[in-house]
């Protein structure tokens, strides 16, 4: 159905839209030519198909571009990974041509020649690499609020559990506790207060460097009447 006006009485006609190419004025009668509407409408779908056809075009494009800018980054992933590992060899192949083999023993040369794995020269352009995904994490760690085992306490086995105790608690952590031991009796060899273990959260650590929180349970025993 569609409104229109008599082009001959100028009456308002009410008209069914059947395809039809003409119509009669329901009050004087005239033939009404009804082509031109239709034609109009036809440009008017025509326009908005192909404004469609435009718009899943440009969408196609930025898919196909996204997808490549992925692929891309993969490639990128891929070729530092390759690299971090060309690296991590070749260290290690130094590390144990300069004695580390003999004198710190296999995992101990790896685990110099790991942390060596530093800058990278590679085409001309440095890429700096982390030696372990722990480091991320320790980095995350030290951001909220944790702090660094001190390495000056090792080796603890000469040290008094007063000195040992006082390290910890000045770089911030706060949940620290000596115990004695009660080992030394006549005859024993031990020295009082000298420090036998450490333990944070539950574990003996025999070396500095790591990361904790601030409250994490911190265990000295050490050497007493």
């Amino acid at each position: 159905m569609r409104t229109c006006n008599c082009p001959n009485c100028n009456a308002n006609l009410t008209i069914e839209d059947d395809n039809r190419d003409f119509a009669f004025c329901q009050y004087c009668g005239a033939k009404i030519m009804l082509d031109d509407y239709r034609s109009t409408q036809r440009i008017v779908d025509e326009a908005k198909i192909k404004q469609a056809e435009f718009d899943r075009e440009i969408r196609l494009k930025e898919l196909a571009l996204q997808e490549k800018q992925n692929e891309q980054k993969q490639r990128s992933r891929k070729i530092l990974t390759n690299l971090w590992i060309i690296a991590s060899v070749i260290v290690v192949i130094i590390v144990l041509g300069l004695g580390f083999f003999n004198e710190m023993g296999i995992l101990a040369a790896f685990d110099a020649a790991f942390f060596l794995g530093g800058p990278i020269i590679v085409g001309g352009g440095i890429f700096i690499f982390k030696t372990l995904p722990e480091k991320d994490n320790e980095q995350k760690e030290i951001a909220n609020g944790g702090i660094r085992f001190p390495k000056s306490v090792f080796p603890y086995d000469e040290k008094s559990y007063t000195v040992v105790e006082n390290a910890i608690s000045s770089v911030g952590f706060t949940n620290i506790k000596s115990v004695n031991m009660h080992d030394i009796t006549l005859g024993l060899l031990q020295k009082p207060s000298m420090v036998d273990s450490i333990t944070v959260n539950g574990e003996n650590i025999t070396s500095g460097g790591k990361v904790y929180r601030p409250n994490v349970p911190i265990v000295i025993t050490y050497h007493g009447k």
